[in-house]
């Protein structure tokens, strides 16, 4: 057992060989993000709505793209789509099929345990009257509660995962892989998910006619945008599509991507014009007065940014793999050995985070409330602080999660077996 235990801890810095190191840094980045972006907004839990978004217009302009680092939730998905959508694209290359049964169980042994752990500890913590709803967490199916009802409401992200891991393998093998213009049809999927937004805003009288800036100025509205576009499948999935568009094409068409990075003017244009339109879409959520009452730019944003990041983010991963000094450059900075235990404690630090950042903005709050009294105004750099400590109580309870629970179940899985006795090569246990 205590060999076991320091085997699994040793696991969570000691990388092995066949990771994708650059993946580790993106999936680290969005994860601190994540944690950083709650440090700031939990406050709302704290202070009335008139306080919160003066809180928010103040943010110094260093700081306003904080409010934007809830997108590291769509770096994610399209991190999980590039690698399970390379993982069945291997197999299916490999022994003309893909073994769903197998495919099933490592997802259920790679999600659910520690997932189940943290629904029992967040039971403890909260009782009762704030988990009468758990049990849609552990269906995978609470992301169709309303916000109000919602028991862990930051784990809806783990609904919309699992929900298109159950879907993707069939559509793959009903309408990708049996024809030769499979990825046409990836990208038919993509842009139905431009057109899906595009009409539920339509649709929307507070979605449609109201300017950007105010939509999240009101609690109502902030709900009714969280219910009606930010927690749901067929309104998120464009980036875990897009992940599965750069697998397909790095398995299937290698060679096209490779003259495309070697391109020099090519590669630099779209790199350039991506990362411009993905860090515009972090800075306008931090600064959303920039759009001013214009409803077109107010539609634009909604129906366009989630999913050109996402585009951007697989612009970036297939840069990694370029030559000449930005993918050098790239390959360093996000490949660094650094990056590799946040990454692999990503998802328990995920599920455990909020539980700790409640209780820590409120013991804060009042500790400034004591040293400042009538006179307390909130600094920004405040909470940056609290992100420090968060992040401080955050790594070793989720260290502990990942190798008591995490893990040992993780082991469980052993290699993907595929038919005649095949062994199909994966990236490893930390990135699928």
């Amino acid at each position: 057992m205590a060999i076991s235990f320091k085997r699994n801890l040793a696991g969570a810095f000691n990388r092995p060989n066949n990771n994708i190191a650059y993946v580790d840094g993106l999936r680290a980045l969005s994860c601190l993000g994540i944690l950083l972006y709650h440090s700031f907004f939990l406050l709302h839990m704290f202070v009335n709505e008139a306080e919160f978004n003066q809180f928010v217009k103040d943010t110094p302009l260093y700081l306003s793209w904080v409010w934007g680092m809830d997108k590291g939730v769509d770096v994610f998905f399209v991190i999980s789509g590039f690698l399970i959508g390379r993982m069945l694209f291997k197999e299916h290359q490999q022994t003309g099929s893909i073994n769903l049964k197998s495919f099933y169980w490592r997802r259920l042994l790679r999600l659910t345990p520690v997932y189940l752990f943290a629904i029992v500890i967040f039971f403890l913590l909260a009782g009762p009257q704030y988990s009468q709803t758990l049990w849609a967490n552990a269906l995978y199916i609470n992301n169709f509660l309303p916000l109000v009802s919602m028991s862990m409401p930051w784990t809806w992200s783990l609904a919309v995962e699992e929900q298109f891991y159950i879907l993707m393998p069939l559509l793959l093998l009903t309408l990708v892989l049996p024809f030769r213009r499979g990825l046409l049809l990836l990208v038919g999927l993509l842009m139905l998910s431009f057109v899906i937004i595009t009409m539920i805003i339509m649709w929307d009288e507070i979605l449609w006619q109201q300017p950007y800036h105010t939509i999240f100025t009101s609690k109502e509205y902030i709900v009714h945008y969280f219910d009606t576009l930010y927690v749901n499948l067929h309104t998120r999935f464009g980036t875990l599509v897009s992940g599965v568009i750069l697998a397909y094409l790095t398995v299937h068409h290698p060679l096209l991507l490779d003259r495309l990075v070697k391109h020099n003017v090519v590669a630099t244009v779209l790199t350039v014009t991506l990362v411009t339109l993905a860090g515009l879409g972090v800075l306008l959520n931090g600064n959303k007065h920039w759009l001013g009452d214009s409803l077109t730019l107010s539609r634009l944003m909604l129906i366009l940014d989630r999913n050109l990041l996402g585009i951007a983010i697989c612009w970036l991963i297939l840069m990694c793999s370029a030559p000449g000094w930005l993918g050098r450059v790239l390959r360093q900075v996000l490949g660094a050995r650094f990056w590799y235990p946040f990454a692999q404690l990503s998802y328990s630090m995920y599920l455990f985070h909020y539980m700790l950042a409640v209780p820590l903005l409120w013991a804060a709050i009042q500790l400034m409330k004591d040293v400042y009294g009538e006179a307390l105004v909130f600094q920004h750099h405040w909470f940056l602080a609290i992100f420090i400590v968060l992040l401080v109580l955050t790594l070793p309870i989720s260290l502990l999660a990942y190798a008591l629970v995490e893990k040992p179940f993780m082991n469980r899985r052993g290699p993907a077996v595929a038919e005649a006795g095949k062994t199909v090569p994966l990236p490893s246990a930390s990135q699928i």
